[in-house]
């Protein structure tokens, strides 16, 4: 079909432009990597080859239908309102997008430019079409971009809150779920030569994730080693990894500084894109950031609470702590014992061997006492030579674990050649209890004394 006419309006303004039928200006319709269509009196007079294309319906059988009928129904209103505005010369937006139905049935997006032009000496309107399906993915994928940032911006938050490890791992594992939509990963951390599964996604079954000692830990130890980054959309890209399940195809593997690994697994192939492990790559950052935090934190609470010759707690932490114990032996009943511990004789070692033999000793009793506690049970250096042990809940059983001290450190000192003469203790047992008349303060004073009164029996002794 041929162009007519010479005269085109753009909005309520008149041009004379070159003859419609020319053919310089039907190359240039013809070739335009838009859709043209000309409407006049509602019904599609003129489309060029991309709208066919477009709408996959060849020129013969769009040519005279409605314009209507390959609009989206929920969009005609708004273009026959917008049509018949242009045509009675009222002001009216131009460019806009609509839904436009293709020979398989599927509306697409499409934008839409239109004016007024003459066609066959009347009125008539036409309209670029320009597909933006491309566009759209493009700003859907943005968007969605931009949302999973922000969520990975609120989980970093949550990160730096973190007080525990396990909050990390736990946090780090949610959110991969929520904000990537992992349905199968898990965090391991590397514990000596292990690497310990320490979380793990919903859609983890038992046996899917499994420690494995370092050598044996295939991907995950290769990723810790070299500190990159891997995605693979199948076995074969990776000869290294060595799946815990029959059905894995594809995956990512991060490392967690160097605390860690975190893999996420799919049962088909190329499931994960380089996006998702550079988003995952955020989150992985973030978790390792707080682990470290964590961790020198713990080493400077280490520091202030710890002894650094012996390595047990010190008399700071006994002052800080022995409330909460005091408050569980109300709430549960119990009497709460303590032995006051001296050394027998560690002042003639000091001056007979030095003081470094002294440390050597200090460091040979106090590991030896821990030895043979309870996890529960406290032992704080006190003073010089002097060492507090807390029990908690031992029913009257104290002084039978003084004497089990007391010969194991004589048998240590003997076996173990950490002191040069044979080593003793001097220990006082005192009580507290929930109901008592003795303060903390009284009950202290009691074992110090009976301490110092075992300390003048050994010494009358040699």
């Amino acid at each position: 079909m041929m162009w007519k006419g010479g005269l085109r309006m753009q909005g309520n303004e008149t041009r004379d432009v070159a003859p419609l039928d020319s053919a310089t200006y039907r190359l240039l319709v013809e070739r335009s990597n838009d859709g043209i269509a000309v409407i006049q009196d509602g019904v599609i007079r003129y489309v060029n080859a991309r709208i066919e294309e477009l709408l996959g319906h060849p020129a013969d059988e769009v040519i005279d239908a409605a314009l209507v009928e390959y609009v989206h129904p929920d969009d005609r209103a708004l273009v026959s309102e917008r049509y018949e505005m242009r045509m009675a010369g009222e002001a009216a937006p131009i460019i806009y997008e609509i839904r436009v139905r293709t020979a398989t049935g599927e509306h697409i997006p499409v934008e839409i430019n239109a004016g007024i032009t003459s066609f066959e000496a009347r009125p008539a309107d036409v309209i670029l079409v320009r597909d933006v399906r491309s566009r759209r993915r493009t700003e859907d994928t943005l968007r969605d971009v931009n949302r999973k940032v922000e969520q990975l911006h609120q989980a970093a938050y949550r990160l730096a809150d973190a007080k525990a490890a396990d909050d990390v791992y736990r946090e780090t594992v949610r959110s991969a779920e929520v904000i990537l939509a992992f349905t199968k990963c898990t965090l391991d951390i590397l514990e000596g030569d292990r690497l310990v599964v320490k979380a793990t996604s919903g859609g983890i079954v038992p046996g899917e994730s499994q420690d494995a000692p370092l050598e044996q830990g295939g991907l995950a130890a290769e990723t810790l080693r070299t500190k990159e980054t891997y995605v693979f959309g199948s076995l074969a890209e990776v000869p290294v990894a060595r799946p815990t399940h029959s059905d894995f195809q594809s995956g990512i593997s991060v490392p967690i500084g160097d605390f860690g690994v975190f893999q996420a697994a799919s049962k088909e192939r190329d499931a994960f894109s380089h996006e998702d492990a550079r988003l995952l790559g955020l989150l992985v950052r973030h978790a390792a950031e707080a682990l470290e935090r964590i961790r020198l934190h713990s080493e400077l609470e280490e520091q202030a609470t710890r002894d650094p010759l012996t390595g047990v707690f010190n008399r700071r932490h006994f002052t800080e702590r022995i409330g909460e114990e005091l408050e569980r032996s109300r709430r549960y009943e119990h009497p709460l014992a303590f032995l006051m511990l001296d050394i027998n004789g560690f002042k003639t070692v000091n001056d007979t061997y030095g003081h470094q033999t002294g440390d050597l000793v200090l460091q040979g009793v106090a590991r030896g006492i821990e030895d043979e506690l309870r996890s529960v049970d406290v032992v704080i250096r006190y003073g010089g030579d002097e060492f507090l042990v807390v029990l908690p809940e031992t029913n009257g059983e104290a002084d039978i674990i003084a004497e089990r001290l007391q010969k194991a450190i004589e048998e240590r000192s003997k076996d173990e050649s950490f002191s040069p003469v044979p080593v003793s203790l001097a220990i006082g047992v005192a009580y507290w209890a929930p109901d008592g008349a003795e303060s903390l303060d009284d009950v202290l004073r009691i074992a110090d004394a009976r301490m110092y009164e075992a300390k003048r029996q050994w010494a009358e002794k040699t």
